[in-house]
């Protein structure tokens, strides 16, 4: 593996007597893709949070291309370089697709995109081109004058994908993409986040498609209550007796 862009070290996060995460160590190099998966319950959503900055772990650090960004918040590391998404949807409903990435667009220059924000988008030189190139890059380019409430489920989640990468991040941190995507959208979300991988970025992503993630990541990290049970190919995952007991078997 290429040197880590985002890393976790030893990460624990207790929540009063609940031990959510235990001495967790995982790392993503720049052009891999690292598929987390595990039971509900097992701390992956959490792990997003963490690595993100959304939550403070209570033990561990975080780095982001070498640097220890565990006391950065979300915002500071993504002007350092790393993006995410979320399992609900972050779009402004009564704005246009193409708006929803103009204002993905304008904030990588200052701050990461909220939703819970009420702007409208400021016209900019270059924003322009560079709207039509995220829309054009996850297959929704004719969509950009359509309200993001009309957008089909599928287009919605490539929306919030453009939106991602609006900021061009080294690393990019995804939980559960394909939630509640049609087949077809599955497919054409796996194609997307491959050439996103193919690109340098460093990838992430928790995903409950077993298919997906056996068929995309390039190593697979297994959370089973809140510990890491086994990380490796595909491949190794798939034929590790623990695996199977805890999670595979139900899962596949």
């Amino acid at each position: 593996m290429t040197a880590a862009v985002i890393s976790g070290r030893a990460i624990g996060w207790r929540v009063g007597g609940a031990q959510i995460l235990d001495d967790v160590t995982l790392d993503v190099g720049a052009g891999e893709l690292l598929g987390i998966i595990g039971p509900n319950g097992a701390g992956k959503s959490s792990l997003v949070n963490i690595l993100s900055g959304v939550t403070r772990p209570t033990t561990g650090t975080v780095h982001l291309a070498g640097d220890d960004v565990t006391r950065r918040s979300a915002t500071r590391r993504a002007r350092l370089g790393l993006s995410r998404s979320f399992q609900t949807s972050a779009l402004f409903d009564g704005l246009t697709a193409g708006e929803n990435v103009h204002l993905a667009v304008q904030a990588s220059g200052s701050a990461p995109f909220s939703p819970f924000r009420t702007a409208r988008p400021r016209r900019t030189p270059d924003a322009g081109e560079g709207v039509e190139a995220l829309l054009h890059r996850v297959r929704i380019r004719g969509r950009g004058a359509t309200l993001a409430r009309d957008l089909s489920h599928g287009d919605r989640r490539k929306l919030e994908l453009a939106m991602a990468l609006a900021s061009n991040p080294k690393a990019l941190l995804l939980d559960e993409p394909m939630a509640g995507v049609s087949a077809e959208d599955v497919d054409g979300l796996t194609e997307i986040i491959g050439e996103v991988r193919d690109s340098g970025v460093a990838v992430a992503m928790v995903e409950h498609h077993m298919h997906v993630v056996l068929g995309l990541a390039d190593r697979v990290a297994v959370l089973h209550h809140g510990q890491l049970l086994a990380t490796g190919s595909p491949r190794a995952v798939t034929h590790d007796e623990r695996v199977q007991q805890a999670y595979l078997g139900e899962a596949l």
